[in-house]
């Protein structure tokens, strides 16, 4: 009775968001290889031909950054420990309360993806803010055309969301819209390309190269919006009716479109001089930390609207005799033979 009641319970799910459309996380790193392969060799390509010279190596460029506090990555990175730890406690716990329920459920440890990938995108994010107080700015390069000799360019941001972006894309795309891979597949290499072209106008000193370059880049980000967009309106046709949870999903998308499209604004500020280096790096610490902590707070709701929708669809799709006992297996109650614990089907 217990296999036979599977595929009822992965079919009702599909419509209402519980579990349908996401994969297991083993799987994350292996379907991340397309997206891996082709942002390597952009960043190789673009580097190559730029060839920057590091920031630690020109003495105005060390100045210019010395004279920006590290006491907001101090402040930062504790805040980030505790967050990522907290975010690791709620995976380890949700694993330890669902891994019993694997009989009866085989794909509910999808329900532990968003904490995992968060707990990843969080752990990086701290790792930026350790290496952001390091005594000399090995993590940025020099630039001579933003106004003055030796102007910093913080390559670790750049670094950090080559790692993190497509992770967030994963979250809205899959986890929270449920759409299958291959439509959030393109979003993420563009979406890395398109990061790093922005960092490569820093070094372009031919106006008009420059400008096509950064023209190119919007152009890439308002196609990998359009695509979000469209994960939006199919998520919305499939659900057309409001429940718990459900419009925190697309919220979520539109809200990284919003986001991404500010720091192009910053970029453009600190490319023309209408932003300094101290700004740039503050704004981008402080937009980092939001940015992963409104996901964090969405899939709060996302997280419980699916827990909701699996028990619904427990009740509603299976057709099997429940145990007595089942509950008391997690502390080692052993009662699978015994039938007297067995009790009245629920329906």
């Amino acid at each position: 009775m217990q296999a036979a009641s599977r595929p009822l319970l992965r079919r009702g799910s599909k419509g209402n968001g519980a579990v349908g459309g996401a994969v297991h996380p083993g799987r994350i790193l292996a379907r991340f290889a397309t997206v891996v392969s082709i942002t390597a060799v952009t960043v190789a390509l673009v580097f190559g031909v730029m060839q920057p010279l590091p920031c630690s190596h020109v003495e105005a460029c060390v100045a210019i950054d010395h004279d920006i506090s590290y006491i907001y990555h101090v402040v930062a990175s504790s805040g980030l420990s505790t967050v990522f730890l907290h975010e690791l406690a709620s995976y380890v716990l949700t694993y330890k309360s669902v891994r019993q329920a694997r009989s009866l459920l085989g794909n509910v440890l999808i329900l532990l993806q968003p904490s995992a990938i968060l707990c990843f995108s969080f752990f990086v994010l701290f790792l930026e803010n350790i290496v952001l107080m390091a005594k000399m700015p090995w993590y940025a390069h020099s630039t001579p055309i933003l106004g003055g000799e030796g102007q910093p360019v913080y390559t670790i941001f750049y670094v950090e969301w080559l790692i993190n972006v497509p992770l967030l894309l994963l979250l809205a795309g899959q986890c929270a819209l449920e759409r299958p891979f291959q439509e959030i597949v393109r979003p993420m290499v563009v979406t890395n390309v398109y990061i790093t072209l922005a960092w490569a106008c820093y070094f372009i000193e031919s106006q008009s190269l420059q400008n096509a370059v950064v023209t190119l880049s919007f152009a890439m980000y308002a196609w990998a919006s359009y695509d979000m967009c469209l994960w939006v309106g199919k998520f919305m046709r499939l659900n057309p009716d409001s429940q718990s949870g459900l419009y925190l999903r697309p919220f979520l998308t539109i809200s990284l479109i919003v986001i991404f499209g500010i720091y192009g604004v910053v970029f453009l500020g600190r490319l023309h001089g209408f932003v300094s280096a101290r700004g740039e790096k503050l704004f981008y610490t402080f937009m980092d930390i939001v940015s992963k902590l409104l996901v964090c707070m969405v899939f709060t709701g996302v997280r419980s609207s699916r827990y909701h929708s699996l028990i619904l669809d427990m009740l509603a799709n299976t057709n099997t005799s429940f145990r007595r006992g089942f509950n008391n297996s997690s502390q080692g109650s052993l009662v699978d033979s015994d039938p007297e614990n067995l009790v009245e089907p629920m329906v």
